[in-house]
């Protein structure tokens, strides 16, 4: 099957690892690009995002030319990974008799307008148990529960367990993690940092030598996130029931993964083997402690994370489902 991805494919993006996954599966994959203005200056971006709010008509024309792309590259199918696809554009392509579904990899606050929810979508796909119920129950729409997922060929384990003797934290930099990160700096946790910088705003009990200035993917993510003590998965204050796409790519990688607790996870790992879950402060410092102190501890919980991720939660086995219920 021919399928029309509408998303960011830079590394290691949530389409990129989609659209490696369904190549692997045997189909044939287009970007059609994306929704979202790509500005690096961040004035730039907030300017579209205004114009964006002020002319939806505008954003309605714009998005009308990726399903033009799905329609004269011959899709068969449409995934995209941005909630923010206007309405018009998702009636445009099925309006060519080509089935398209939101794979949204984001917590309930990114929701925004709530927009998908008007298109004639084939299927939405949340992975918050409670935000799938509450659609189902009030709405009838076509939608399911699908949580994120790891890529076996990137997001496995490269070298060997616990070597650093320290706690890699890499993602975005919202407060509740910075407060968090500073509590663990204070109580003298060793921290090294990937991802976004620490922003000017944000407390400034981080030293910036914690932070590698740099992202990391892929296979290079991999060999941090084994090499480490553990890696630190607090998640977002938003994230009401599911988890993210970190826990899943760290699981697969091999690391001794840190997860704040939520109800989906005890269904998705198993807490006692495959994953360190926590719930309060004084329970992460202790399991921290514990990890750094024995890396044979680090190397058990970590190759029973890949052992499960790979087998239960990798791109392959969500795409084989929502591709089902797409059709």
């Amino acid at each position: 099957m021919h399928v029309g991805l509408i998303g960011s494919t830079d590394p290691d993006t949530f389409a990129d690892n989609i659209g490696d996954a369904l190549v692997r599966m045997g189909h044939s994959v287009t970007s059609l690009g994306s929704a979202r203005p790509k500005f690096r200056a961040g004035l730039l971006l907030r300017s579209a995002e205004l114009a964006r709010q002020a002319c939806p008509g505008w954003e309605d024309r714009a998005h009308k030319i990726l399903a033009y792309r799905a329609r004269d590259r011959g899709c068969q199918a449409v995934i995209t990974t941005e909630g923010r696809l206007a309405p018009a554009a998702v009636a445009e392509i099925r309006k060519n008799h080509i089935p398209v579904s939101l794979w949204f990899p984001d917590c309930v606050s990114n929701l925004g307008r709530q927009r998908m929810l008007a298109a004639p979508y084939t299927g939405l796909f949340f992975k918050d148990r409670i935000l799938v119920q509450r659609l189902k129950d009030m709405l009838d729409l076509p939608v399911w529960h699908l949580p994120e997922a790891c890529n076996p060929g990137w997001h496995r384990p490269i070298g060997d367990a616990g070597v650093d003797k320290h706690v890699v934290v890499a993602g975005n930099s919202y407060l509740t993690r910075l407060l968090l990160l500073e509590r663990l700096h204070e109580a003298g946790v060793p921290l090294v940092l990937f991802g976004n910088p620490i922003p000017r705003w944000a407390p400034k009990a981080i030293p910036e030598a914690l932070h590698t200035g740099r992202s990391i993917f892929r296979e290079e993510k991999s060999r941090v996130f084994r090499g480490a003590a553990a890696v630190l998965n607090n998640l977002h204050p938003a994230e009401m029931s599911g988890v993210n796409a970190r826990l899943f790519e760290a699981a697969g990688a091999g690391a001794a993964v840190l997860c704040e607790r939520r109800p989906e996870l005890d269904e998705l790992f198993d807490p006692k083997r495959e994953v360190v879950a926590f719930t309060t402060f004084d329970e992460l410092l202790g399991k921290i402690q514990d990890l750094l102190s024995s890396s044979s501890r680090t190397r058990s919980v970590g190759d029973a994370a890949t052992k499960r991720a790979h087998a239960d939660h990798s791109y392959e086995v969500r795409l084989k489902i929502l591709l089902e219920k797409m059709f």
